[in-house]
C-alpha cells in the first residue's frame, strides 16, 4: 500500500528523458574529439546552465559567437535543433511513473531547463502531461543545486518537505534536496530505482516466475541438451530415494531456471517451455543448427498471431520449446 500522503517528485533529464546534446553534435561533428572539445570549451555545461536559470537563449549565442565566431553555425544549433539532443523517453522510468499514476501517487517535476526549450520536450513526451506541475529553473531563476529551489518548489505547491520523494541523477541535487527535508533518492537506472520504491512501499515487489519443471525421461542426456543448445549452466543433482525422483536445476542467463525432473512413476508433461535468444536472427541461426543436428522442428520461425517471432521444437524428451527473439 502506498505511504499516505507521499508525494513522488521527479527530475527529467537524465531519469525520464534521455537528454545529451552529444546526441545532435554526433551529427554535425565528424570526429568525436572535434565535439568533445566543443562541448568542453564553448557550449559547455557551465553556458547551459545560465540558460537553465533564466538567461535568453538569443542574448547567450551571441555573446558566445563573439568569443567563437568560426563555431557560430554550431552554437545557433543547440537552439535550433534542440529536439535532436532528445534521443526518447527513459523506458524503464517512464513504466514506473505510469505505476506511480495508477497508484494516484501525486507526481510532480522539478527540473533544470530553459522556459525556451522546454516546449521541444512537452510536443515529443506524452507522459509529461501525468504530472500535476512541473517546475522549471528558468522561471524562478534558481537552479539545483541551490536549495532555495528546493523551498521555492515546496512553498508554491503548498507541499511539505517530508512528504516528498526527490528522485534525481546528480548527486549534488538529491543532497541538496534531502538537505531541506526531503527524502532524496539518487538515480543510476529503473531497476534499482524499482528496489528503491518498493523498499519504500510507494510500489508493490512483483511476482516472478522462479522456474519452470519439466519431466524428463533421461535426465542426463536433457541435461546436454540444454547445456549444448543454449549453454544452460545445470547445478548439481537432487535425488529421493523415498520418492524415486531426481532433478536438476539449469540457469540460462538471469531469467527463471529450468528443472528437469526424472521418476520411476508416470507423471503428466508440461505445456511448453519458452527461451528467448535476443533477436530474430538469432532464432534463424539457432534452428537452422538445430535442425542440421537432427533436433525435430515442430514450426519454423514466423511471427505468431500477438506478435512474437518464433519458431518450435521438441527437446531430447519430446518437449514443445518454443525459441522466441
Amino acid at each position: 500500500m502506498t505511504l499516505p500522503g507521499s508525494i513522488a517528485v521527479f527530475d527529467l533529464g537524465g531519469v525520464l528523458i534521455d537528454w545529451n546534446p552529444r546526441h545532435l553534435y554526433r551529427k554535425l561533428f565528424e570526429h568525436e574529439a572535434d565535439m568533445e572539445h566543443f562541448l568542453a570549451n564553448v557550449c559547455t555545461t557551465e553556458w547551459n546552465q545560465q540558460q537553465d536559470a533564466g538567461r535568453r537563449f538569443a542574448e547567450a549565442c551571441a555573446a558566445l559567437k563573439n568569443e567563437h565566431p568560426g563555431n557560430a553555425e554550431m552554437i545557433d544549433a543547440w537552439i535550433e535543433r534542440f529536439d535532436e539532443m532528445m534521443a526518447g523517453p527513459i523506458a524503464g522510468t517512464v513504466d514506473i511513473l505510469s505505476e506511480l499514476r495508477e497508484r494516484e501517487v501525486p507526481l510532480y517535476a522539478l527540473s533544470n531547463w530553459s522556459v525556451e526549450t522546454f516546449p521541444f520536450a512537452q510536443r515529443k513526451f506524452e507522459f509529461l502531461q501525468w504530472f500535476r506541475a512541473i517546475f522549471l529553473s528558468g522561471e524562478v531563476h534558481l537552479i539545483k543545486p541551490d536549495p532555495r529551489i528546493f523551498r521555492c518548489f515546496c512553498e508554491r505547491f503548498a507541499l511539505r518537505p517530508e512528504q516528498i520523494f526527490y528522485i534525481d541523477d546528480a548527486k549534488d541535487n538529491v543532497e541538496a534536496a534531502s538537505g531541506v527535508g526531503m527524502h532524496g533518492i539518487r538515480f543510476s537506472d529503473p531497476a534499482r530505482l524499482r528496489e528503491e520504491l518498493v523498499h519504500l512501499g510507494l510500489l508493490p515487489s512483483r511476482a516472478r516466475i522462479e522456474h519452470v519443471a519439466a519431466w524428463v525421461s533421461n535426465l542426463d542426456r536433457a541435461r546436454d541438451f540444454y547445456e549444448r543448445w543454449f549453454h544452460a549452466a545445470s547445478g548439481p543433482e537432487y535425488s529421493s530415494a523415498k520418492r524415486e525422483f531426481r532433478s536438476r536445476f539449469l540457469s540460462l542467463g538471469e531469467g527463471p531456471r529450468l528443472e528437469l525432473m526424472v521418476s520411476g512413476q508416470k507423471v503428466p508433461r508440461h505445456d511448453h517451455i519458452a527461451i528467448s535468444v535476443g533477436t530474430r536472427a538469432a532464432v534463424d541461426r539457432l534452428v537452422q543448427e538445430m535442425e542440421a543436428a537432427g533436433v525435430r522442428i515442430v514450426s519454423r520461425p514466423r511471427v505468431t498471431g500477438d506478435g512474437y517471432y518464433e519458431a518450435v521444437v521438441e527437446d531430447s524428451e519430446g518437449n514443445i520449446v518454443e525459441i522466441t527473439a
